[in-house]
């Protein structure tokens, strides 16, 4: 395996349930989507941080051991996870709080049992959420976030990527696996723009920070609230506006050089 994958999927990778704890140290979770049930991957909810600010909170972790990485689906996010998240969003435009996604995920779960419940639909439908929220969101990749699985939650105003993150339309494995062979999954890495460098050189990514930091948890929460402040006053036909920028901006730049 490429060694930035290996490093990527450590067990000991900053998870989105720690960052939580340290951003909010009042939090209050919400579980399930009154339908299928619970999703372990998704940590999601409601606090305030050390200054009052309110905030909603969704992040997906893969698990740090065996037991966890089987329980959570290795961070693919089933059914539940995105219902779950639309309830999460739904109850941040009700009562004004901004939302902050905390990304580690392969993607979303594609068995058939997703499927049949409406995996897709359920993604498009927190992709048309994120994008239409009248309060600000930011979304940080902590490790990897591929496909529509990760985009539900990166339709954001504001995109902080640690520097060895990932993100991509699908993992370097399944790029690799289309092209037939003709890359290696190291190459399918550097092939498409999904490292942080290329992101922010493309526009796509506002800041990139050093995963090696000292105070690494610290320095994002401190990143989330500079990032956030700025926004707060925003109207929210601007908001709903600069997302849709952000990304068009990007496409722009297609095909590549």
């Amino acid at each position: 395996m490429d060694e930035r994958l290996k490093r990527l999927r450590a067990a000991d990778r900053l998870s989105a349930p720690t960052v939580i704890q340290a951003l909010l140290p009042t939090f209050v979770p919400l579980h399930g989507d009154r339908v299928l049930g619970d999703d372990a991957a998704l940590t999601a909810g409601f606090g305030r941080t050390a200054d009052q600010q309110a905030l909603t909170v969704l992040g997906i972790d893969r698990g740090q051991n065996v037991n966890e990485r089987r329980q959570k689906n290795g961070g693919a996010l089933t059914v539940p996870g995105y219902r779950t998240a639309l309830r999460v969003l739904a109850h941040a435009e009700k009562f004004r709080m901004p939302v902050v996604s905390l990304l580690n995920m392969p993607g979303a779960d594609a068995s058939p049992q997703s499927e049949e419940h409406g995996q897709s639909q359920a993604i498009a439908d927190l992709i048309a959420a994120m994008g239409q929220l009248t309060v600000p969101n930011i979304v940080v990749f902590l490790g990897e976030g591929h496909s529509g699985g990760a985009l539900g939650f990166a339709n954001a105003n504001r995109v902080i990527m640690l520097d060895d993150s990932l993100f991509n339309v699908a993992s370097p494995e399944a790029v690799a696996a289309i092209l037939h062979g003709q890359q290696t999954v190291s190459a399918a890495i550097d092939l498409l723009p999904m490292t942080a460098a290329a992101l922010k050189q493309r526009g796509l990514v506002d800041v990139v920070i050093d995963h090696r930091a000292p105070d690494l948890v610290a320095t994002l929460s401190t990143q989330i609230i500079d990032l956030l402040v700025p926004l707060l006053p925003v109207m929210p036909d601007a908001l709903i506006a600069q997302r849709e920028e952000k990304f068009q901006a990007f496409l722009e730049q297609w095909p590549l050089n």
